[in-house]
């Protein structure tokens, strides 16, 4: 009998770290690793080679069995999901006057089962161990990069224009440089939200800056600073209304200064970033693009068919252009291309709109800021790099996160107090190397049937202020 009840006991979080080891699993095969370098040189996603395609089978199936196992707590976030939902339904919309329909269908699925990972992500763990379990997966994949760039250079470092660069084990040094950073950001917000592991976290983001910096990425080192200095300004503002405006004040400052500097004179901008004022030839791509794309204004071309080989658009872009061109190297303008001013106007929609709400919400989230931070980021590298809606891709699902994160319930008034969940950051217990805390711990608190609902929805009202209570 007391061997029963003792597994009883233990039952739930035997299964909780399961899920969070298969939570890990998915976001270790979304980020890509090992199949660039490998598998697919060409960075065709997987879609053009058979192997890689039924690879991701079981991946979609094991996403799916996730969210229908959870599916009582993905109804309570019905808000995003019902705007992730209508973004896709135009992306399986856009297979009708497709380019190719047949692709368009085949890629829309995968960006379909990419989408479902982000919202049942967000759902079904609280924002600190959510953090923990992005944080742990990308300290497991930056060390992986450290062995594969010392013991096999030939994958590891780049020996192209880039000679010497790490790629670790991605295509090459550029994916390396954004994947360190979302493994920085997520250690540095399980920090701020309380996680135990605070020797584990620190580590992570000392392995990934360094990784990060071996990678010479320009654009992804800025990016790291700008997390890690809004994580603290965020956590900062937590201390009163006067630091709160002080705070507020410093980064208005800091973006006018950034915007003037932009615009009166942005050559110093390009050059602090070791950039030309082409942008390594994207203007030329975009201005080509933009002509192509005014022949289908409203709908674009299709989902996932403008930049294949036998696109009849995007060969009269490389013809002007003068080289194989892979996409726009621009989010907005991919999916402009793709889904035209209805696809962009739902993309701001989706992603614009919960930025916007963390604004009021961002305290009540308790991730650690990681959602409102990891939102801004991506809007900010949005407009270099093609993330927006991206199939079988960790940055995409990661969004699709952080937007479920921002609009979904809060957390009942019987969660821990914000005093409670910095204790942590001073006095943490030894490391522990898990993906899933050992202490279980209920995700979603059950009120007795007289008391209101634990997840009350605060859409349409202005539930915190950003300069304190």
């Amino acid at each position: 009998m007391a061997d029963a009840e003792h597994q009883q006991a233990e039952r739930p979080d035997l299964w909780r770290k399961l899920e969070a080891l298969a939570c890990g699993f998915v976001l270790f095969m979304l980020s890509n690793a090992l199949i660039g370098p490998l598998l697919d040189p060409l960075q065709a996603g997987g879609e053009n080679i058979p192997v890689l395609r039924l690879m991701w089978l079981p991946v979609y199936a094991l996403i799916l069995g996730l969210a229908v196992w959870r599916a009582p707590r993905l109804m309570r976030f019905w808000l995003p999901a019902l705007m992730l939902s209508l973004l896709i339904f135009w992306v399986y919309a856009s297979a009708s006057w497709s380019l190719n329909p047949a692709t368009t269908n085949r890629r829309a699925l995968a960006a379909a089962f990419t989408t479902l990972f982000g919202l049942y992500f967000a759902s079904s763990f609280d924002g600190r161990r959510m953090a923990e379990i992005i944080a742990v997966t990308f300290l497991l994949l930056a060390a992986a990069g450290l062995l594969a760039a010392v013991a096999y250079p030939k994958m590891g470092v780049q020996h192209d224009i880039n000679a010497g660069d790490w790629r670790g084990l991605w295509y090459e040094k550029n994916q390396m440089g954004a994947m360190m950073v979302y493994g920085a950001l997520a250690a540095m917000a399980a920090l701020l939200a309380g996680s135990t592991r605070r020797k584990q976290m620190v580590f992570t983001i000392v392995l990934c800056a360094a990784m990060l910096l071996m990678s010479k990425s320009k654009t992804s080192l800025l990016a790291l600073m700008i997390g890690l200095c809004g994580s603290m300004l965020l956590a900062a503002m937590r201390r009163g209304p006067a630091t709160a405006v002080i705070v507020v004040w410093l980064g208005v400052t800091v973006a006018v200064t950034a915007a003037m500097v932009m615009w009166l004179a942005p050559e110093l901008l390009f050059k602090a970033l070791g950039k030309d004022p082409s942008l390594t030839g994207r203007t030329d791509i975009w201005a080509a693009l933009l002509r192509q794309s005014a022949k289908h204004p409203l709908t674009g071309y299709g989902y996932g068919v403008f930049w294949t080989l036998d696109s009849v658009p995007a060969n009269w872009i490389r013809k002007e252009t003068g080289w194989l061109v892979p996409s726009a190297h621009n989010g907005w303008l991919d999916i402009l291309a793709q889904l035209g001013w209805i696809g962009v106007g739902l993309c701001a929609l989706v992603l614009g709109g919960p930025l916007l709400v963390a604004l009021f919400r961002f305290r009540r989230v308790q991730d650690g800021y990681w959602a409102t931070l990891f939102l801004a980021i991506f809007l900010m590298t949005t407009f270099s790099e093609s993330f927006i809606l991206e199939r079988n891709g960790i940055v995409w699902a990661l969004a699709c996160a952080a937007v479920t994160r921002l609009l979904g319930p809060v957390w009942a008034p019987g969660a821990p107090s914000e005093k409670a969940a910095r204790r942590p950051l001073v006095a943490a217990p030894p490391l522990a190397w898990s993906l899933a805390s050992a202490d279980p711990e209920p995700e979603i608190w059950t009120p007795a049937s007289a008391r209101r609902p634990a997840f009350a929805p605060t859409f349409g009202k202005r539930t915190v202020s950003p300069f304190g209570a």
